[in-house]
């Protein structure tokens, strides 16, 4: 008996690859089980996956590799899966990035005299804009906000 798959990926569990569009047995490679975090069904096999991005709903490939880092060195849940594509994933990061810097320096922006310190946190909000996302109505007022001192301090200083 090849429980959880143990002895061949094809047997392994498919909650492993829910919502997989295609899985790709023939670049199946050997777990580390003893450095997965799992609670009773660990994976035996990383096997490259087809899933469709949540988001921009592209298809993109789970590798066997990145499976590996994800359960084996970032400790990751078993049961957890890429739902969004690598382009996705990125722009998620750098927004939160961004959404983090603008959290941690717009009230000292907004009460600093420093036009260059301005148009660098305009820039972030900008950034963010970028995404497509919706935003905190209190990060478009502090937009214009920023606009309005930069222009005063530029103009202030070029007469």
């Amino acid at each position: 008996m090849d429980s959880f798959g143990e002895t061949s990926s094809v047997n392994m569990p498919r909650h492993f690859f829910w919502e997989c569009l295609h899985l790709n047995h023939d670049s199946a490679v050997r777990a580390d089980v003893s450095r997965q975090n799992y609670s009773v069904c660990p994976r035996h096999w990383y096997v490259d996956a087809t899933f469709k991005c949540s988001r921009c709903s592209e298809k993109f490939c789970f590798t066997a590799a990145e499976q590996k880092r994800w359960y084996e060195q970032l400790g990751f849940y078993v049961d957890s899966y890429a739902k969004n594509c690598p382009t996705c994933r990125h722009d998620d990061r750098k927004m939160k990035s961004l959404r983090q810097e603008y959290d941690r320096a717009i009230a000292s922006t907004l009460q600093s005299k420093d036009v260059e310190t301005k148009k660098h946190m305009a820039g972030v909000i900008d950034e963010l804009y970028s995404y497509n996302t919706d935003l905190p109505v209190k990060i478009h007022a502090n937009r214009k906000v920023l606009g309005r001192q930069i222009t005063r301090i530029t103009t202030q200083t070029d007469v």
